[in-house]
């Protein structure tokens, strides 16, 4: 019988990256609302179809049982269950379950929602990554937001083209919980019991330990080197650690970036040059750099829009910018804590995307900017600035003397808000570009709140890699190529 070492891990809770910030916990945080370890039943699953499911003891993650689910003869066959009168449609819920294949090959699998929006039944994707054979991997959204209307629930286990077998064990639902990196025990404070419950599981002890928290070079392990951080982080507290992993179907490389956690930021003026902190130590040599940037999230609808994106990326050891419409942030705070975690950029998008800021006094300029802004360092636990991408593009001599910062526009529009907008329109406008040489270099438009953005970034990513190029942020992009961008000018590419 194959059996994982014990973690009592609740890999739904919100990863904060702030070690001065405590956690700040609703009355019903992190209580589980359904929780599926198959130890004693089936807890309420079946199957979707006529594929099998059955208990079995062969294979667990977690305790002596797990599912298996095979015959199936459509790629939506897996377990189901309802979501009763305890879920709010409108909510958000954190999500996980814990998965395993052994077809010799990866797998896509992901956790999917099925309801009716009022008029069809409608499926949704809440949380979808590659299973490798053989390794238990975790699907998991943080908080997943049922689409508001939303009404005959399910939610189910599915692959995305495969027809293997597989096993599921420990589906969660429960209420986002916020806890800080170094959490271990989840008590909300990072002191020597966090230290002594790590280092006891390493020893093979039956401590106490949550993965989310003490996961701290976010490679998926607990080891060591996440020790050895952990310490760090204790002994001085006054610095933020945040660690980027990433991974390629060759290599896998781990970057560590130790800044000052609060007060070194500058103040800074139109025309001054902008303080460019991006660590570009993990982009190889000789390397093609564009940054794709996301205009518009977080998604509005309870979409998963963004997550997908963040996730494509991350396959492949890539980053973004993701310019926020303040407005749409609420409820989601978990989608930028993930971006920030994985190394992303985080960035301004205005507070209520105005169509006319390009006309708009300093004060509303300013309003618009300032809003956001407070709102991303509370929500990171930091005190910085942010680059904007400005609605509709809508630059003026007013908005470049009134804020600090730089403006990435468009160097290569993909034109992803048009109505009927492909996925396959956009992968040709980049492959295109790529392909003419126009690519590298440049700030790419696109948005987060589409499907079918989300699809193309699927397919790009790992064509992008294959053809020598690597997706980095805005700053990391000017940074790698040593060009300085200044507070007030608007940048379509590293060339002008």
């Amino acid at each position: 019988m194959l059996r994982s070492k014990k973690v009592i891990a609740q890999f739904l809770s919100i990863l904060m990256l702030t070690t001065t910030t405590a956690g700040v916990l609703s009355a019903n945080a992190g209580q589980k609302l359904m929780s599926a370890s198959f130890e004693n039943g089936y807890d309420d699953f079946s199957a979707r179809s006529t594929e099998s499911i059955t208990r079995t003891n062969d294979i667990a993650f977690d305790g002596d049982y797990s599912l298996l689910v095979s015959d199936r003869t459509a790629e939506w066959n897996g377990p189901v269950a309802p979501l009763g009168a305890s879920y709010t449609s409108g909510e958000s819920y954190g999500i996980s379950c814990a998965v395993y294949q052994k077809s010799g090959a990866p797998v896509d699998m992901q956790i999917s929602l099925q309801y009716n929006n009022g008029t069809d039944t409608t499926y949704a994707h809440i949380a979808a990554t590659a299973v490798p054979s053989g390794e238990w991997t975790i699907l998991s959204n943080p908080a997943y937001q049922i689409p508001a209307g939303a009404t005959d629930r399910y939610i189910y286990v599915e692959t995305a083209s495969d027809l293997c077998d597989f096993y599921v064990d420990n589906i969660v639902v429960e209420m986002p919980s916020v806890y800080r990196m170094g959490d271990v025990n989840h008590d909300e404070a990072i002191d020597r019991k966090d230290v002594q419950a790590l280092t006891e599981f390493l020893m093979g002890g039956d401590a106490d330990v949550e993965l989310d928290t003490a996961d701290m070079n976010g490679d998926g392990k607990l080891n060591a080197v996440d020790l050895s951080l952990l310490k760090e982080l204790f002994l001085y507290p006054e610095l933020t650690r945040t660690t980027t992993t990433t991974t390629t179907t060759t290599t896998t490389t781990t970057t560590t970036t130790v800044t000052r956690n609060n007060d070194d930021w500058p103040e800074l003026h139109p025309g001054d040059k902008w303080y460019n902190t991006a660590d570009v130590s993990w982009i190889p040599a000789g390397k093609k750099v564009v940054a794709i940037a996301f205009d518009d999230g977080p998604c509005p609808g309870g979409e998963n829009y963004g997550m997908r994106i963040q996730q494509a990326l991350n396959k492949q050891g890539f980053h973004a910018t993701f310019f926020y419409w303040g407005e749409r942030i609420a409820g989601h705070e978990n989608e930028i804590l993930s971006a920030e975690k994985s190394g992303h950029e985080v960035a301004n998008h205005t507070w209520n995307h105005p169509d006319n800021l390009h006309t708009s006094d300093p004060s509303t300029v300013l309003y618009q900017y300032t809003s956001v802004k407070d709102k991303l360092n509370q929500i990171l636990g930091v005190k910085r600035d942010y680059l904007v991408r400005l609605p509709y593009l809508n630059w003026s001599q007013t908005i470049a003397n009134t804020l600090p910062v730089p403006f990435p526009n468009c160097g290569i529009n993909t034109e992803d808000y048009n109505p009927g907008h492909t996925a396959g329109q956009t992968v040709g406008t980049i492959q295109s570009a790529a392909q003419s040489g126009r690519l590298e270099g440049q700030v790419v438009l696109m948005h987060e709140v589409y499907d079918a953005t989300a699809t193309a970034m699927e397919q790009l990513c790992p064509w992008l890699e294959q053809n020598g190029y690597v997706c980095a942020t805005v700053s990391e992009m000017f940074k790698y190529y040593g060009k300085d961008m200044v507070a007030g000018k608007k940048y379509d590419s590293i060339y002008s």
